[in-house]
């Protein structure tokens, strides 16, 4: 797969949660071909960004919805099963971003790996929806991952199958130090930063002018896969400012037609193998009525 470049952005403004408000801002992501929107980042998350992921969701054919979820008022089981939701509703679109928000060292990275776990819990092949035999799926691929941490423990297995793309994409802030290596994408202070992930994003005010020069540079030489803007307009003015966003970055290196599949599928991301038992994305058998 051509390696592309990748454009993200973070929104944080508390009217988001006010859908006749947020439907514009979800519709310049798109226009303007975003591939990441990440509702809130650490210490600026004026709403429950879970929530209005899954409003989203449905809205978008191309750009990602990444939910800031925190560590100190959330539980893995509860995110694990809305975020199951958010990815079918997004149809293998969806993201997550763990912040410590606070919380004691570790906490974030526990959270993260106990999501993980419970998401092992179903098979990629466990649907079978057979109407014939009348079975949905097979119980034999459906296991109790009993993860036991320093701060989370979780029974399971959730009772939500496993998401579309076998796991959300992971999205981290360098600046957050979660402590998780294997992240899908890590957003980071500079080029060249040694952040464990796949993907790393360089971090840039909307109103900065961009070295489009340096920053193919930066792209060329693989110190960095993209750049993750920071939205600070208000709400009604995100709209215009995600789309300057797009139009910037239009000619951007490695830029390739509108992709499709799901969101690892389209930022060329595998489940990394050591986050998950499982490398394939979950199969959905097609059910006729």
């Amino acid at each position: 797969m051509t390696r592309s470049f990748i454009v993200s952005a973070s929104v944080m403004d508390a009217d988001l949660a006010v859908p006749e408000l947020a439907r514009p801002v979800i519709a310049a992501a798109e226009q303007a071909g975003l591939d990441l929107l990440v509702l809130g980042r650490a210490i600026n998350r004026p709403f429950d960004a879970q929530v209005i992921a899954a409003w989203a969701a449905p809205l978008t054919s191309r750009t990602g919805i990444v939910a800031t979820v925190p560590a100190t008022n959330a539980h893995p089981f509860h995110v694990a099963r809305a975020l199951s939701a958010v990815d079918y509703l997004a149809g293998g679109l969806s993201g997550w971003s763990v912040v410590s928000e606070g919380g004691e060292p570790g906490m974030a990275a526990d959270m993260v790996r106990a999501a993980r776990a419970l998401w092992d819990g179903w098979g990629a092949d466990t649907l079978v929806i057979d109407k014939d035999s009348g079975l949905y799926l097979n119980p034999d691929q459906v296991i109790r991952p009993d993860y036991r941490g320093p701060f989370f423990d979780t029974a399971g297995p959730v009772n939500a199958m496993r998401p579309l793309q076998g796991q959300p994409v992971l999205v981290l802030d360098e600046a957050e130090n979660v402590g998780i290596a294997d992240a899908d994408i890590v957003l980071v202070d500079a080029p060249g930063t040694a952040a464990g992930g796949s993907r790393r994003l360089l971090k840039v005010g909307a109103g900065s002018d961009l070295d489009m020069a340096a920053m193919t540079a930066a792209f060329e030489a693989g110190e960095i896969d993209g750049v993750h803007f920071i939205l600070l307009e208000q709400a009604a003015a995100l709209p215009a400012a995600i789309s300057a966003i797009g139009g910037l970055l239009g000619n951007r290196p490695g830029a390739s037609p509108a992709a499709s599949g799901t969101l690892r599928e389209r930022l060329g991301l595998t489940i990394p193998s050591s986050a998950s038992t499982q490398s394939k994305p979950t199969h959905v058998p097609e059910y006729v009525a």
